[in-house]
């Protein structure tokens, strides 16, 4: 009889302690409070936006981030454990090497060692009792940070019941720290920003959009336009060919309801191109070998949704990494 008694109160015991608990995965979090040496930490999926696979073993929970990485979580003693499986994601090459931190009130709760690319996911179980700041940090293993793909998986805090998923991400530094625009709004009355000078080779297409900030709807003109060119007055795009070399100089403008602007406009046609710094998007360092049709597209959309392309912004550059991917040839590369 007293041996049921005490299975009773531990039972009793145990799902009292079970509701003064909630448990939060980590990919539920404010990731723009993590670091990355490379990249940007994904909910779910892999630095490149692969699904998590770490030694074979695919989880459908967990971070993907790169050395050198780190996130600060402010427990305030309202935690009781830490869970995870950690190591290389199975898409990095195969010199990755990192090791995973787990800290607490700047002490080392648990360190994985050196992991390296097809090892078994390592265990994490940490007591975070009495802890207020949480560290997650991976290092580069100190032999440099290339392909150190790494994987945070099936990472869960057990908090108190009260702890929202925002409260373990915010800082007392949040207010000063928070993004602010500071570039002036544009005017009203139209602006033509962008490049002065245009190069192309004798008899290749011409593509150039007068980029001109301003109320619409906006019309546009152009004044010295060499034969084979022609300019669409809605969209402000000049397109064509160009056959004789030489340099054309032409006048923009611009106009809405409000105003009128001007400006001067070198076209060189010859063996030169090139002639300004681009100013556009690499998906090089967003996306790596993981670019695809989509994200290439989402991109150029982002470039005309946002406004950029009325500034000058002008180049969705596609890194040469696309072409591992076995659909490359499906890849579209204008448009």
């Amino acid at each position: 009889m007293k041996t049921n008694s005490f299975v009773l109160f531990l039972l009793v015991f145990a799902a009292i302690v079970s509701a003064q608990a909630q448990e939060i995965w980590l990919d539920q979090l404010d990731l723009s409070a993590m670091d990355a040496g490379w990249g940007t930490p994904h909910a779910k999926q892999s630095i490149e936006g692969n699904p998590l696979a770490v030694g074979g073993q695919k989880f459908d929970h967990g971070v993907g981030t790169h050395a050198i990485s780190h996130m600060l979580l402010n427990l305030n003693n309202k935690a009781s454990r830490f869970t995870a499986y950690v190591g290389v994601d199975d898409e990095a090459h195969d010199r990755a090497s990192i090791e995973f931190y787990v800290l607490g009130d700047k002490k080392i709760l648990w360190q994985s060692g050196i992991v390296k690319k097809g090892e078994s996911p390592k265990k994490v179980e940490v007591d975070l009792s009495n802890i207020k700041t949480l560290g997650l940090l991976v290092s580069n293993a100190g032999d440099g940070s290339d392909w150190d793909h790494a994987d945070w998986c099936d990472a869960i805090l057990s908090v108190d019941p009260s702890v929202t998923a925002s409260d373990l991400t915010k800082s007392s530094l949040q207010g000063s720290m928070e993004a602010k625009i500071l570039t002036p709004r544009p005017d009203d009355k139209p602006q033509i920003n962008g490049a002065k000078i245009f190069g192309v080779r004798p008899g290749h297409p011409f593509l150039f959009t007068i980029a001109a900030t301003g109320k619409s709807p906006m019309t546009f003109s152009a004044a010295g336009l060499p034969q084979g060119l022609a300019l669409d007055e809605a969209t402000g795009r000049i397109t064509g060919a160009v056959t004789n070399p030489g340099e054309y100089n032409v006048m923009l403008r611009a106009k809405n309801h409000i105003g009128g602007a001007e400006r001067e406009f070198k076209i060189v046609v010859g063996s030169n191109v090139c002639l300004t710094p681009p100013m556009g998007w690499n998906s090089w360092n967003c996306w790596a070998c993981a670019v695809d049709d989509e994200k290439v597209r989402v991109a150029a959309d982002a470039f005309v949704n946002s406004g950029l392309i009325n500034h000058g912004w002008t180049y969705v550059n596609i890194d040469d990494c696309w072409e591992v991917q076995p659909d490359s040839k499906d890849l579209v590369l204008g448009g």
